[in-house]
């Protein structure tokens, strides 16, 4: 079956896509990128994902030429020609900026490229590793934005399966914990949940924010934000990781340190997380 892209607003096949291979995204990752999850046709906080690849645009100086109506029409132009509107599926956005070699270009002008897959089972918890690879901080690269260049997630990835683990767990160049590779991390300790604050060199997600968003409405939970160091984390109850695919998944362990992944808290907000999800598809 043919695989379609949208390309610069156009539905076509992806084999009969031509880009030069001399292009900025794969010469310099002078891109960014936004990925979400499609729930057979409908979407969790889709404005605020338009709003952080518009956001992660500007910040390189790359225009945006469309706005969010046609964004969302042609996301689902895509999802009907790929047979994936009555589907779960994942959903990449990628743009680089046109222009030739040499770090500095003039060029304003991006190309952008829409793609979709199926989304598969997950496991219903992931181990951890404590990596050496850190994360970059936001005094070298603004963090809040998802920007194409990611060799320090593939080489902390590469790490932690070297370790035998399903993902790493990133600390700072002050080796204060900061997030994973995919997902922002949270722990359970004496009813608080505790996660790395923003100033923690991490990309702060959608559905961490929402998770916050739901725990700080509840009476019995306080959320606590902060600057944690790896035995801080470790001497928990329970951690759980969460992203825009995945939603929220237990951890079993964290290097030697095993957790319970059934913890009655981590159960309380997924069930939540469940329930406001619902009431906010689009």
């Amino acid at each position: 079956m043919n695989k379609f892209i949208i390309h610069n607003g156009s539905l076509i096949i992806e084999k009969e896509l031509r880009i030069s291979p001399l292009n900025r995204g794969m010469m310099y990752g002078d891109g960014c990128f936004d990925t979400f999850r499609s729930y057979k046709g409908k979407f969790f906080k889709l404005e605020e994902h338009f709003r952080r690849l518009i956001d992660s645009a500007n910040y390189l100086g790359i225009e945006t030429p469309f706005g969010f109506e046609d964004y969302k029409s042609k996301i689902l132009e895509l999802l009907d020609a790929s047979k994936l509107l009555d589907k779960d599926a994942l959903i990449r956005v990628q743009c680089w900026r046109e222009g030739d070699r040499g770090y500095y270009s003039e060029s304003t002008q991006g190309q952008w490229i829409s793609s979709c897959s199926e989304i598969s089972g997950f496991k219903n918890s992931i181990s951890l590793s404590t990596v050496s690879m850190r994360a970059i901080p936001s005094e070298a690269l603004e963090r809040k934005y998802k920007l194409s260049n990611g060799l320090n997630y593939i080489q902390a990835a590469r790490e932690a399966t070297k370790l035998g683990s399903d993902d790493a767990l990133m600390l700072t160049t002050s080796n204060i914990v900061s997030e994973t590779t995919k997902a922002n991390i949270f722990w359970v300790k004496e009813e608080k949940v505790l996660t790395p604050s923003i100033d923690c060199d991490l990309l702060a997600g959608i559905t961490r924010n929402s998770i916050i968003e739901l725990i700080s409405r509840t009476k019995s939970l306080e959320v606590i934000e902060g600057r944690f160091d790896l035995d801080q984390i470790k001497q928990s109850e329970s951690i759980f990781v969460t992203n825009s695919i995945r939603e929220l998944i237990p951890v079993s362990t964290l290097d030697s340190t095993k957790f319970d992944i059934n913890h009655v808290l981590i159960q309380s907000i997924k069930e939540s997380f469940e329930e406001y999800k619902l009431q906010n598809l689009v």
